[in-house]
Formats: structure tokens, sequence, C-alpha cells
């Protein structure tokens, strides 16, 4: 028999003990993998383990001994109850990791004992074949008994799927749930590219180190946070303290200077104050949920383990999440057979994984995600006219799989000093270029379409204003043409006091 009675108490241990591992199976194992006839009723023990985990309810041996004793499941060939036989699983003592551990190798019996089945139906199929059949049927009997029950590791549940088949339910069900979409602190921004937060989506902002991507991303996911009670989870790599956000959001929030936040002299003046306390007021009665964990060090698999926990026991399950990353990088994940682009595209390829297919509800992704990367050296800006500048995807720095994989790729830079000449300081400090839009909102040629300037077709931007980690959009290059061509007309008739000189 290909079955481990052991491995499966054990596993069986690793879930009444740390329920919250089982994040880390439930993509790829089932109670399907467990041996079926192994007498002590594993299957149906991780079944009620499962459902009760799912509903997010508690999880311990005897709650789940009650329930299975409540529904009459028995060991067979034993006096021991199976009650009895949970409890004594549940003390067990287990660590964490343990369950993904257990049950990888148990998957690997079930693959087998699945090829010993697809064995047998292929020599029934063979036997009972018509000997008139071609050759090239015979081989395509074989071929589809082996694909349709095969059941592979990796590739689990990620079978083709005809559209036209699920076009309807699709579609319908979109049209009852009518689920709003999450839109940022940007209206134009709205407008062009619809939300930049879908379910299973990843945007990303490039730019250099000390141009805004922190800030940009903490105002935009905690504004979408704040107003749709959603929450945020904010990986750091290590180059952000929890003080230093927490600084900086309070003074966007409140409007005092960072120094005076981080130097404590907000309280020696009055006006300071009354500002700080009502922020923090606001903070207090509201609804916002913010998480930071620093990650510096970990490898993705480890981020994304962090993340799938943090969902279902912080965020629960069916509800969305915002996943903050601050940033793409390599730092010590290298090893002697990756290059660094390989790292990097392995990174955004398990995140988009992560949020894309790993936790849904209804068949829908929870997660969205909103990250950034540093630009290339190509994006310096600085003592740089505008007509030196390079705004395309050549500046993505480390690897084209980050632009293959997110939905949004935006180019966030300062505006040099010739452009705040030409296009005036109430269009802002700083341009947001779009390189990569996948979603579209209402106003599709605000992407599509070049923007007539002058006698120049220019790609349109959306400008922002930094001052004091508080942004603000201030319209397009669609509005700064139409500035542009807004003259002033002088009325010239008599009776506003002008007249012509008598000579």
């Amino acid at each position: 028999m290909i079955s481990d009675i052991t491995l499966e108490q054990r596993l069986i241990s690793s879930l009444l003990n740390k329920p919250e591992d089982y994040v880390n199976i439930q993509g790829f194992f089932s109670e399907s993998d467990l041996d079926p006839e192994g007498g002590q009723r594993h299957p149906v023990i991780f079944s009620v383990i499962r459902q009760a985990i799912e509903k997010n309810e508690e999880i311990n041996g005897p709650i789940i001994a009650q329930r299975l004793e409540a529904i009459g499941v028995s060991i067979d060939g034993s006096d021991l109850s199976i009650g009895n036989y949970v409890l004594s699983l549940s003390r067990v003592k287990v660590k964490e990791g343990d369950a993904f551990k257990f049950a990888r190798e148990l998957k690997k019996l079930s693959a087998r004992r699945e090829g010993c089945q697809i064995g047998e139906d292929v020599k029934k199929a063979m036997i009972n074949l018509d000997p008139s059949v071609s050759y090239v049927e015979i081989i395509q009997t074989i071929d589809q008994i082996v694909n349709k029950k095969i059941n592979c590791f990796e590739i689990e549940g990620n079978n083709p799927i005809n559209i036209y088949e699920e076009m309807e339910r699709i579609v319908e069900q979109a049209g009852q749930n009518q689920e709003e979409p999450l839109f940022g602190p940007y209206p134009t921004v709205n407008k062009i590219y619809g939300s930049l937060l879908r379910g299973g989506n990843i945007t990303c902002v490039t730019s250099r180190s000390g141009i805004g991507k922190t800030s940009l991303a903490m105002d935009f996911t905690c504004y979408v946070g704040d107003k749709y009670d959603v929450t945020v989870l904010h990986l750091d790599n290590g180059e952000m303290s929890l003080e230093e956000l927490t600084f900086r959001r309070a003074s966007s929030i409140s409007g005092v200077p960072l120094h005076l936040i981080e130097s404590g002299k907000w309280r020696n003046n009055k006006e300071s104050v009354e500002k700080v306390r009502a922020a923090l007021q606001k903070i207090k009665s509201g609804k916002s949920k913010f998480y930071y964990y620093c990650v510096a060090g970990m490898s993705v698999d480890e981020m994304v383990s962090l993340s799938k926990k943090f969902y279902y026991s912080k965020v629960g399950r069916g509800n969305r999440m915002i996943l903050s990353f601050d940033y793409i990088k390599t730092t010590n994940q290298l090893n002697g057979n990756l290059t660094e682009w390989q790292v990097v595209g392995e990174i955004v390829d398990k995140f988009k994984k992560f949020v894309q297919k790993e936790v849904l509800f209804e068949e829908n992704p929870m997660i969205s995600m909103f990250t950034s990367v540093q630009s290339n050296r190509s994006g310096v800006t600085t003592n740089k006219t505008s007509d030196k500048i390079i705004d395309d995807e050549s500046t993505v720095s480390l690897s084209d799989r980050i632009i293959q994989f997110c939905s949004h790729m935006f180019i966030l830079r300062k505006k040099t000093m010739d452009e705040i000449a030409e296009e005036g300081q109430k269009f802002g400090t700083h341009k947001l270029i779009c390189i990569k839009a996948r979603h579209l909102g209402e106003d599709i040629s605000g992407y599509l379409d070049p923007v007539k300037d002058g006698d120049k077709l220019r790609q349109n931007f959306i400008n922002l204003s930094f001052e004091n980690f508080k942004i603000e959009e201030r319209g397009d290059l669609r509005d700064i043409v139409k500035s542009k061509s807004e003259k002033v007309t002088v009325d010239k008739s008599p009776s506003k006091g002008y007249s012509q000189p008598d000579f």
C-alpha cells in the first residue's frame, strides 16, 4: 500500500495545534490526498478541520473531537473512539512549518496512488477497446485517461477553461455583485486608468531614490484603506522604520512640518498642537488599518507566507486587502545559479501568483498589490532639461518581468526647472507618467491619444504636488495645454475707459 499513516497523523496534529499553517497548503492539498483505505478516517478528520478553518472558527482537539463524534465517525477495527483518537493527536508537539513539510510528502504518495489508478484505468480501457480503432485513437484514449486524472503538485486547479462556457456565469455574477472599485485620491488618475487596486493585480511605480515612491504608496493606499475600510499590510524592505513612516503619515494628515513632528517641537506651538491633536483624534475615531512589517532579509516565499497568515488571521476570508511592498530589490537573495534579473523575475512572479490565484473568495482574488522599484541611471533628472530626459520603460531597473506582471506601471519623477517655468507652479512639482496600463477607466483617450501641445504631440501625464508628504493631484497635460491657450482679452471699448490717443 502506498501510504504512510504516521505522516498523516503528524499532518493532522500540525493543523490541530497550528491551524494558521493551513494557508500554506490549501492551494495544493485536500482530503483526497489522504489514504481513503487507511482505517483511521483521516480524510474525514482533515475535512472537518478544513471546514472549521475556512469558517474562521476556533480550532482545538476537543472541538474537533466533539464534531466527529456527533456525526458518528468511528475507527475501523479499534475500540478507541474517534474523539479520544483526535485528542491524542492534538497532544503531539509540532513546529511551525510542519504542516507544509508533511503535506508535501503526502502529496507525493497521493500522486503515486493516482499513478497506479491511472495504470489500472489504461489497462481496462485497452482491454475493452474495439479492435478496429486506429493507432492514433489508441494513443488518444491513453492521453485522455492520463491527462484527465493526473494531479500534479505544481499545476493543480490550473486546467484550461472554455471561456464561452463560463461567460454567462461570470457576466451575470458581475451584474449581481457590482463590487465597488477601490478608487484612489487622484480624480484624473481614476478617470483615465480606473482602479489601480483591482484584486489580483499589481501596480508598480518606478523612480530614483528619494523622489517620493514611499510617500506616494502611503498616500494612495492609506486613502483607499480609510475610504473603503480595507486593511493595508505594508511590507518594508528594511529602509524605512516604523517610527519614520509614522512621523511621515502624521505630518501628512496634520499638515505640520515633519521636522516639528520628529523633534517633538510640535508641542511648543499652539497651532501645531491643535493640528496634531485633531489628526490623532481623527485616526483614533476612524477605522484606519495600516499594518507595518519589516521584511529585510526575508525570501519572497517567507513574505508570501507571512502575508497569507496575516490575511486569514487579521483580515478574514472574503474581505479585501491591499498589500503594499516597498520595494522590489534583490539584496541577499542572489545565489550562484541565478542572475539578478532572474531573481527579481522570480520575486514578481511569486507575488503575482499569490495575489491572483492563492487567496480567493468565490473564485475572485481578494488582494491587490501596490509596489515600487528604483529606476536605473537613465532615470536621473538632476541638472537636466526636459529634452534630455527619458520617460519610457527603459528606465525600469532589474528585470523586464516587473513590467510584464504588473497591470499598471508608472514613472514618478520631479519636474525640471524648465518644465516648472513653462507649465507654471500651479501644476505641481512631480510628473506621474503611465508607461503600461492593462486596465483603463472611462476616459481611455487620456492614455491612448497623444496630446497636441503647440506644434508637438506629447504623451499625457499626471501632475502631482508634493508638499510636506502631502500629495495633491493638479490635473494632466491636457489641463496645462488648456491653460496655455486661455489668453486674456483686453476690452478696448470707450465704456471701459479706453480711448484712442489724440495725435
